[in-house]
């Protein structure tokens, strides 16, 4: 089964368990060509008018600021993504997909979605919230909160575990999102470069870039501390930071995330989230009960849903409910979306528009 999580901050395409891609939901538009993912990311810096990280979280028709000859809106950006990631991740036209979305995809969202996938010869067969599937590798029973980062936003979602998985709220947390996270890092680790070498390396974009690229590979790579080091005329400089210093520039922002929470429950958090520096601390010190599921979990979740996954005349099921680790049983909570725009070039339309105009 093809599993593609729609996370802006790692999407992720699998055949199986197999990776085959698993980059963000970034683009940079010139005007003489677009990147995306892990290219665009290497190029924020150096083109910030230009980089495009909102496409994803407001799916839309509406225009962006900076545009390309191919790149007029939200939409545009998705389409072109998602060609992108069927060329690296070889994924063959009109293969049924499990798509997995954030719980604060609105219906218009999942609509528009359906259609811009379908321009793209993809055949999504399924679209489940993504963190009720995740969840549902886990056999814990009882009342839990899911915790997962996108670009702009941490979601929450409430959740109810008894034979099956259920979505029973959700909620946005901005002051998490990966990108506000991202500049606080970059902050601190400039100051102290400054500090120790009296080199201010956000005053250029190149030495900018070079210490984005290298906070977000150490981050990721979850390292107690490590080196960043920046190039410019030929002299090249480094500092060695910790985790618990980009914690502690993270406080104030997990201190709003944990008022949030409310009282002590039982917390699961993506892996991308797991990552964030002093979040696990945090929240067990608070009295949580956390637990961390782990990267492949999504996967796991498509396939054994796959039995159910094909798509019927009713349209694409949307699910928020799923069945549990210890219940395999048929998914109950399904809701029937259909697709409300047709995307022709860089135009979307409403499909009432097109109806409106052969009555």
């Amino acid at each position: 089964v093809w599993t593609l999580e729609l996370n802006d901050t790692e999407i992720s395409l699998a055949q199986g368990l197999d990776v085959v891609y698993r980059q963000p939901g970034v683009a940079v538009v010139l005007d003489d060509r677009v990147s995306f993912g892990d290219a665009a990311l290497e190029q924020t810096r150096l083109h910030p008018r230009q980089a495009q990280t909102q496409y994803w979280h407001q799916l839309s028709a509406d225009p962006i600021a900076v545009g390309g000859r191919t790149i007029k809106n939200h939409a545009d950006l998705v389409y072109q993504h998602l060609l992108e990631i069927k060329r690296l991740g070889n994924l063959p036209d009109n293969e049924p997909v499990f798509v997995a979305v954030p719980s604060n995809t609105s219906p218009e969202q999942l609509s528009l979605l359906l259609g811009i996938a379908n321009e793209a010869s993809i055949q999504i067969s399924a679209l489940a919230d993504l963190a009720v599937a995740t969840a549902s590798t886990l056999a814990r029973p009882g009342h839990c909160t899911f915790l997962d980062n996108g670009f702009h936003r941490t979601i929450l979602t409430r959740l109810e575990i008894n034979g099956s998985v259920s979505r029973t709220s959700y909620s946005e947390a901005a002051e998490t999102g990966f990108q506000a996270l991202v500049e606080g890092w970059i902050d601190a680790v400039a100051d102290l470069f400054v500090q120790e070498t009296r080199f201010d390396p956000l005053r250029i974009a190149d030495t900018e870039q070079q210490l984005f690229s290298h906070v977000l590979k150490n981050v990721a790579s979850c390292v107690d501390e490590f080196l960043v080091e920046v190039s410019h005329a030929g002299e090249s400089r480094r500092v060695a930071v910790t985790r618990s210093l980009l914690a502690t520039k993270s406080s104030q922002r997990l201190d709003a995330l944990l008022q949030q929470i409310g009282d002590p429950t039982t917390i699961v958090l993506s892996h991308r989230i797991a990552r964030v520096p002093g979040l696990t601390e945090v929240l067990r010190a608070a009295g949580h009960d956390v637990n961390v599921v782990e990267p492949h979990a999504i996967f796991s979740a498509a396939m054994a849903h796959e039995k159910n996954s094909a798509q019927s005349d009713g349209g694409v099921s949307f699910i928020t409910q799923f069945a549990s680790a210890n219940s395999r049983d048929e998914p109950t909570n399904l809701i029937r979306v259909r697709p409300t725009h047709l995307l022709h070039g860089t135009e979307a339309t409403s499909l009432s528009n097109v109806i409106s105009d052969q009555n």
